[in-house]
């Protein structure tokens, strides 16, 4: 009896020592992530530089799920994440935009000045380049075969002014808009091909490299880059990232932003507004070189 006496004070002990339970209404919701994939405008550490700032203050805007940024090494790393479909969001240039189309991605946005969705061909001051045969016997820099702006829209410009651009010029694949431009100013090429937005970013970070360098051509434009949903995501989750992405212009703090980005802001838009890129590309294929929307 003592014994038993003895284990139920013990049971006692350890009940009045129990720690006391909360309990919640319902659990608490796990907040979903979508990964917002941008190409590579610039260096992975520029791009994260420019646009996290973007991606946390468009997040503010949301309740239940975020966007996390991800940037990409080069254009064919891109383009494989693209076709994994494994980001939620792109925002890729108009070619890569219709290899989303046929890798389960929508447009539902896009930047909205095609002024700037132009190429440009940069020249060192000092080499006294004047006309477009100038380049013949040379090598011209290029970030990478599907850069639109930054390579297609340039090559085609050189071939419609007399450069057999598979015989006349070497073209050097760098990567990068910005490893293009520097290959350029270290003398590895005799031109370099970008766009207007990742040149003013460089003339912004390398003002005494980029006085060396001069815009020699700049072809015309084509819609600018797009924001795309792959189809598993939500409407309107979908919904509320492009309502978030057009109402940064009606902000002070959004503006900034976008300056700093270089982007001038986002509209809404949907794949119709990327016909005349298909086009393009058409007339690319039979009179340039032949390329695959796969």
């Amino acid at each position: 009896m003592a014994g038993l006496l003895v284990m139920l004070a013990g049971c006692g002990d350890q009940r009045q020592a129990a720690p006391k339970v909360a309990y919640a209404d319902r659990p608490p919701v796990q907040e979903r992530v979508y990964v917002f994939a941008i190409h590579p405008l610039y260096s992975p550490g520029r791009l994260f530089e420019k646009f996290t700032p973007i991606i946390d203050y468009l997040n503010q805007q949301f309740d239940g799920f975020s966007l996390r940024l991800e940037a990409s090494r080069d254009y064919p790393a891109y383009d494989r994440k693209i076709r994994s479909q494994r980001p939620d969001f792109l925002l890729p240039n108009p070619f890569q935009t219709l290899i989303g189309q046929r890798h389960g991605y929508r447009v539902i946005g896009k930047v909205d000045d095609d002024r700037d969705f132009r190429g440009i061909i940069l020249v060192r001051r000092e080499d006294g380049i004047r006309r477009v045969k100038d380049l013949k016997g040379g090598t011209v820099a290029a970030p990478g075969p599907t850069a639109l702006a930054a390579t297609m829209m340039p090559k085609y410009f050189l071939h419609t002014h007399g450069i057999d651009v598979r015989r006349d010029v070497k073209y050097l694949y760098t990567g990068t808009q910005e490893s293009t431009i520097m290959a350029l100013a270290l003398g590895n090429a005799r031109a370099a091909t970008t766009w207007p937005i990742p040149w003013r970013l460089f003339q912004q970070a390398r003002p005494e490299i980029a006085r060396r360098l001069k815009v020699a051509w700049r072809t015309e434009s084509l819609p600018s880059n797009s924001v795309m949903v792959h189809d598993r995501v939500p409407q309107e989750v979908a919904r509320q990232v492009m309502d978030a992405l057009v109402a940064m212009k009606q902000t002070a703090e959004g503006r900034r932003l976008l300056q700093e980005s270089t982007f001038t802001g986002f509209v809404r838009a949907d794949d119709a507004a990327y016909a005349p890129v298909r086009a393009f590309i058409e007339n690319y294929s039979r009179t340039v070189e032949p390329v695959r929307i796969e």
